[in-house]
């Protein structure tokens, strides 16, 4: 109804607030009339009419979806093809409490480690380390942030929910991501768990060797027809792709970029595929490419494995710098036999 869509707005604006590097210095900000009304159109208009309404996926490619209405957009755009539930999600979440509880009560005994006898869930115990370094300049997943506890509800739930591959470290941007922008835990779990069972993100976190060779070198030939000198002053430092692309991708961004530039780059991937990563990792390079042909092997690595937000101008400057960038034929056609060789594959494992 309409005050819960107004609640749920305002838990947006709040959130937005919180990564907002400048808020601490305004008052807060509540929805005015000219978010509410690009709100109301996305929820009320595009969501109900999800399947046939072709305009939303123009709009995201123009202008963007409406920052509000993410929490709504993207669970529709990710979908829930594992058929995901409220009910599994807190069995997996009580599991894991139970286990961390158990662990915690003997911490140097068997029994604490025989609350997690089977698969990967042990992973889960890597979980509370990481929280506070997951978008740590923000302070938002600490121990005394205001949502640590949604973060470790839904990677915890994961882990006991994908035993075969359990925690792994980076999953927890992604996570945060979706825990700023869903309007609760369960939405983000849901939203993770369909996310990361895509070919594009099993090849990195089941380590498929031959998926990701192919996929860092797609990217490079990107990288050579857009950025043909950065290529080669890279190649001849010997920095190559997968030292820092393929965490740039496992993370959708999510650790390099700030949340609002990572939110856009979501936008696109979510309704223009696995292409437009290519084409948002060439546009960072393109930003940072004054600087990297001056550097050398350690400080380019440095730069493209940090923090690079520090590195980077305004938003909308970085934006138009991965839309610039051109996929080469070649490129898109060593990305089209890829996928539908992974879809061919899931297809005979589900049959």
């Amino acid at each position: 109804g309409v005050w819960e869509s107004m609640k749920n707005l305002q838990n947006f604006q709040h959130k937005s607030d919180l990564t907002d590097q400048d808020a601490a210095t305004r008052e807060p900000r509540f929805p005015n009339s000219v978010m509410w009304q690009e709100y109301t159109f996305w929820v009320t208009e595009v969501a109900p009419n999800w399947d046939s309404h072709t305009r939303a996926k123009r709009l995201s490619v123009e202008g963007g979806i409406c920052p509000m209405s993410r929490g709504v957009i993207w669970p529709l755009a990710i979908g829930n093809n594992l058929h995901l539930n409220r009910d599994l999600f807190e069995i997996m979440s009580q599991k894991a409490r139970h286990a961390r509880e158990q662990a915690a009560s003997h911490p140097h005994s068997p029994a604490g480690s025989a609350a997690l006898p089977f698969g990967k869930e042990r992973s889960a115990q890597l979980v509370e380390n990481d929280l506070s370094r997951t978008l740590a300049h923000l302070g938002l997943f600490t121990q005394a942030g205001p949502y640590a506890e949604e973060l470790r509800r839904v990677l915890e739930a994961y882990c006991f929910y994908r035993p075969d591959i359990g925690y792994v470290q980076g999953m927890s941007f992604q996570a945060a991501i979706l825990v700023l922008h869903c309007p609760d835990d369960f939405t983000a779990f849901v939203c993770l768990a369909n996310l990361l069972s895509r070919p594009f993100f099993l090849s990195f976190y089941r380590d498929k060797a031959p998926s990701l060779q192919l996929r860092m070198a797609i990217y490079n030939r990107v990288l050579v027809a857009n950025l043909p000198d950065v290529a080669r002053h890279l190649k001849h430092i010997d920095v190559d792709a997968g030292m820092y692309c393929s965490l740039w991708f496992v993370t959708l961004f999510a650790k390099q970029l700030p949340v609002a530039l990572c939110a856009l780059v979501w936008d696109r991937y979510l309704f223009q595929g696995e292409a437009f990563m290519y084409r948002a990792a060439v546009g960072i390079i393109r930003v940072l490419a004054p600087t990297l042909k001056s550097m050398d092997t350690e400080e380019a690595l440095s730069l493209l494995l940090g923090n690079i937000a520090g590195s980077l101008p305004n938003l909308s400057q970085v934006f138009a710098s991965m839309e610039s960038v051109k996929m080469p034929r070649d490129a898109e056609q060593m990305l089209d036999r890829l996928t539908n060789d992974e879809s061919v594959q899931e297809f005979k494992r589900e049959t």
